[in-house]
Parts: structure tokens; C-alpha cells; sequence
């Protein structure tokens, strides 16, 4: 190994007499980086430029483009036939909006918080309880909508 840089160091230092070999030498040159400006967080400073109005809650009662309705401290929802059919569906009658109705004339809904067969006062009128499966507060509304 000493024969290797015994060798290697006379091959430079003759390359340098020669001026075959040039010596360099590199300064590194160090820049300082400037400190990073940060911005106020997005939702601070943030005003939408446009208003969408589809996401207000509709005011004529419960649609299928709406939704979604208020109605005496309950949410109003439906459901269709077309995506759940119950078993029940061939008793009940359609009205002439696409809403089910029983035989006695009541809207046909689902309301977890109250017993099947319960009559109460809905948006659409005098509502009877059939089925459950929808939260606390709420009245889904049996269509063939869709």
C-alpha cells in the first residue's frame, strides 16, 4: 500500500513542474437564507367571492330537489320505493306529488323515536308510522321518487 502513494504523490508532484497538473483551490462560499415570511392561516383571511344558493334550506316544503325540510322541531327527509322497497308497498297508494299513502289517507313515514303506528301532524299533513331506521328527530317520508 505505501508503494501505491509513494508512487501516486511523485506522479503529482512531477505533474505540477510540468505545469501539466494546475492546484485549484475551491472556497465555499456560505449564504445566509433570509427568513421565511408565514401568512395568516387560510380561514382567517378567506371571504368566499360567490354565494350557492342550493344549500339553503328549501322553504316549500319537502322535495325531491330540496330534500331536506324543518317542520315542527322535526327533520323532514324521504325515502323511495325505488331504492327501499318495504314490504308493504303493494297497500299503499300513491298521491298525485309521488308520496305513499295507507288506506286510511295518512302519509306513510319512518320515525325511529316513535312507536309503529303512531299518527302525528307532518308538513305534508296527518302522518303514520310504519317503519324506523332513521335518527332521533327525524320523519323520512316514503316516495316512489327517482
Amino acid at each position: 500500500m505505501a508503494i501505491i502513494e509513494l508512487i501516486t504523490s511523485l506522479l503529482l508532484a512531477a505533474a505540477l513542474q510540468a505545469g501539466t497538473l494546475v492546484e485549484t483551490h475551491v472556497e465555499e462560499e456560505v449564504y445566509e437564507q433570509e427568513p421565511v415570511e408565514y401568512y395568516e392561516p387560510y380561514e382567517e383571511w378567506y371571504e368566499p367571492t360567490y354565494y350557492a344558493p342550493a344549500y339553503d334550506m328549501p322553504t316549500d316544503g319537502l322535495t325531491m330537489q330540496g330534500g331536506v325540510n324543518e317542520h315542527d322541531g322535526r327533520t323532514e327527509t324521504w325515502y323511495s320505493s325505488n331504492v327501499l322497497y318495504h314490504y308493504r308497498t303493494s297497500e299503499w297508494t300513491l298521491d298525485s306529488e309521488g308520496f305513499y299513502r295507507d288506506a286510511d289517507g295518512y302519509y306513510v313515514v319512518a320515525a325511529s323515536d316513535m312507536e309503529q303506528g303512531t299518527v302525528f301532524e307532518g308538513s305534508k299533513g296527518e302522518c303514520k308510522v310504519y317503519d324506523c331506521g332513521c335518527a332521533d328527530g327525524v320523519t323520512d317520508y316514503y316516495v316512489n321518487w327517482l
